[in-house]
């Protein structure tokens, strides 16, 4: 299941997906309004620079709005979501039964949970969707490598805290996208990526009550590992 795949994830009254959804909807309608005047005169200028370094700059600039076009649209499926449930979800459980799932892409998975009855208040399906998102961006950054290994990690580093942490052995981060990587649009790939996975990782996390970051491999060897943080449930809660 692909980060934006879900046809009816949304608000259904809930204040946490209400946010991200009226965002979207917000950024795609101006993103819609820019683009179908950037196209338009776009498409004048191809037809009045004809050498070849205008036709070559024209070009980039219509695979740079072809991206833009790809997230205005991916903004518009989430401003339809209509169907976020949280629950009480018990991390082991989750993770246990998603690991032939997450097993076609990722080498290894550690559940390192001291009490199995550790859980969270999330929707199960949300909380995929932003898992697959990250291992999609360590697929990704693995992409040219003859052995990629991507990881899962799931902890409990202090009290009423559960991190789960993706990395991978791929490029790394470039120290000057490493302020950017989890903002709308913004993407190193070409040929119409639209840059909104990370996003809304970062999105969905943060109106869940926790956190997303990204540094280097937790092993201390090359690639990225990210890290995403929810807080967990009292063990009274019912």
């Amino acid at each position: 299941m692909e980060v934006l795949d879900h046809p009816k994830i949304g608000s259904a009254g809930e204040h946490t997906v209400s946010c991200i959804a009226n965002m979207a909807r917000s950024l795609s309608h101006a993103l819609n309004g820019t683009i179908s005047v950037a196209r338009g005169n776009l498409l004048l200028l191809k037809t009045r620079l004809h050498d070849p370094e205008s036709q070559s700059l024209l070009q980039e600039a219509m695979n740079a709005l072809a991206q833009q076009e790809s997230l205005a649209r991916s903004f518009t499926d989430v401003s339809h979501w209509e169907s976020y449930r949280p629950r009480r979800l018990v991390v082991r459980d989750f993770f246990e039964q998603r690991r032939d799932r997450f097993a076609q892409f990722v080498a290894e998975m550690v559940l390192d949970i001291p009490d199995d009855t550790c859980s969270v208040n999330i929707d199960p399906e949300y909380l995929e969707l932003a898992i697959n998102a990250l291992i999609k961006n360590a697929r990704e950054a693995t992409a040219n490598l003859k052995q990629a290994l991507i990881s899962v990690t799931v902890t409990v580093p202090e009290a009423n805290t559960v991190a789960i942490s993706v990395s991978d052995n791929g490029r790394g981060i470039a120290a000057q996208n490493a302020g950017s990587i989890f903002d709308a649009g913004f993407s190193t790939k070409t040929g119409g990526h639209a840059g909104a996975g990370l996003w809304f990782v970062r999105a969905f996390t943060t109106a869940a009550g926790g956190a997303v970051s990204a540094g280097v491999n937790a092993a201390g060897g090359p690639g990225t590992s990210m890290r995403l943080t929810l807080p967990a449930l009292e063990q009274s809660a019912p």
